[in-house]
């Protein structure tokens, strides 16, 4: 009997040992498992990390970009309203002011050709453009418009062709590339 105990008891060591080993490797395979699990959470919430701070940083840089083109926007319009303050400052001299209308009547006259014209002019100015019309030599008739303000429109004869020549027409002709222009002065070719 006792042989039979000791092998009763060698064969349950033995399974014992064999569901050890195995509990070992089943332990040892679910650690690696968790362990793989918590690595790969890790590097995901890091991602995650990384994505987070690259969208708030490039929102940063286009909200920081927007600003300084409204800076540059608004220091430009601000540079224009004030040329354009001053050109209705110097139309307060009635010397340049003759000068002025002289100037955009000679300009319509080369556009227009030498046919009559109809020159339509603010009621102060009427003097001053009937003036300029006979020493430039032009058969116009000048009228005034109420609608027309720090210039004059031309019509031709056969009123097909008109010309608005005016302070406000002009600087809206060219307060685009007035603008590129004061950018260029204050900013380099960094617009």
């Amino acid at each position: 009997m006792r042989l039979l105990e000791q092998e009763v008891h060698a064969e349950v060591d033995g399974v014992l040992a064999e569901a050890r080993g195995r509990a070992d490797e089943i332990v040892a395979a679910a650690r690696r498992a968790a362990d793989e699990t918590v690595a790969e959470a890790r590097r995901r919430v890091e991602r995650r990390r990384i994505e987070t701070h690259s969208r708030a940083a490039s929102a940063a840089k286009l909200r920081a970009a927007a600003l300084i083109l409204q800076t540059k926007d608004e220091a430009i319009r601000g540079v224009l309203d004030d040329a354009e303050a001053a050109a209705r400052d110097a139309l307060r001299d009635p010397a340049r002011r003759r000068a002025v209308l002289r100037a955009f009547l000679e300009e319509a006259g080369q556009a227009l050709g030498k046919g009559r014209v109809t020159v339509e002019v603010p009621p102060d100015d009427r003097p001053a453009v009937v003036e300029a019309c006979g020493a430039l030599g032009m058969g116009a008739e000048v009228r005034e418009g109420l609608d027309v303000e720090d210039g004059i429109r031309v019509v031709s004869a056969d009123r097909r062709a008109v010309i608005e020549n005016t302070l406000t027409s002009r600087l809206a002709r060219v307060r685009h590339g007035l603008a590129t222009r004061v950018a260029s002065v204050l900013w380099g070719s960094e617009v």
